[in-house]
């Protein structure tokens, strides 16, 4: 195992690999835990200056912002939590196209970190996928695909909400549950996704 080079990785590298690690294709992960894992990968760069043993979390938070505007690909999407009401989603996730990038650019970052991500807590965590997966409105949509009769309870059901939950929240939930299909090559569940977001348009707005 090669030992850590950070210097041919950019601050963005680093926060948005440090996102994936988290878990932040399929949730939205706190701007200090991934200040936290910045410090972790990259210390000398993502560090107070005058006390380096502690973790900078405004460097972390402008590279998040940079990571998020659409010259840099518009990779991530979130804000800190600060800004946010009391009982609104905070935080930070990858976006479909920060996936990709992360599974484009990975092999490159860890090679430079020396290191691999351990992601083998992805399988006590996606259970918002094995909900779906046995959910009633999942099974109609397998058997009749584009004309399955599904309901606003069902689908809200299936993805572990209920008819009164947000649209914000709903919409959330469906790309966490893409994130996940994509990663994961689950074409059913992708084409279920793109389903539920035609069908039930009004209610996502």
């Amino acid at each position: 195992m090669n030992p850590p080079n950070t210097e041919n990785l950019s601050n963005i590298d680093i926060v948005v690999y440090a996102l994936y690690v988290l878990g932040g294709w399929r949730e939205r992960i706190h701007t200090e835990d991934i200040a936290l894992k910045c410090f972790e990968i990259a210390p000398s760069r993502f560090s107070w200056v005058k006390y380096p043993k502690y973790p900078d979390n405004h460097t972390a938070y402008l590279s998040l912002g940079d990571a998020k505007k659409q010259k840099y690909g518009a990779l991530v999407k979130g804000e800190s939590e600060r800004k946010r009401e009391s009982q609104r989603i905070g935080g930070w996730k990858l976006t479909p196209q920060g996936v990709e990038w992360v599974e484009s650019n990975k092999r490159r970052i860890e090679s430079s970190l020396g290191t691999h991500a351990t992601l083998g807590e992805r399988l006590d965590t996606d259970r918002k996928l094995r909900e779906l997966l046995k959910s009633r409105a999942y099974s109609k949509f397998l058997k009749n695909a584009e004309s399955a009769d599904i309901s606003h309870a069902e689908f809200a059901e299936s993805l572990v909400c209920t008819v009164n939950t947000s649209s914000e929240i709903l919409n959330d939930r469906l790309e966490q549950i893409f994130s996940i299909a994509k990663k994961t090559r689950n074409e059913d569940v992708k084409r279920y996704v793109s389903f539920c977001q035609k069908k039930f348009e009004n209610v996502l707005r």
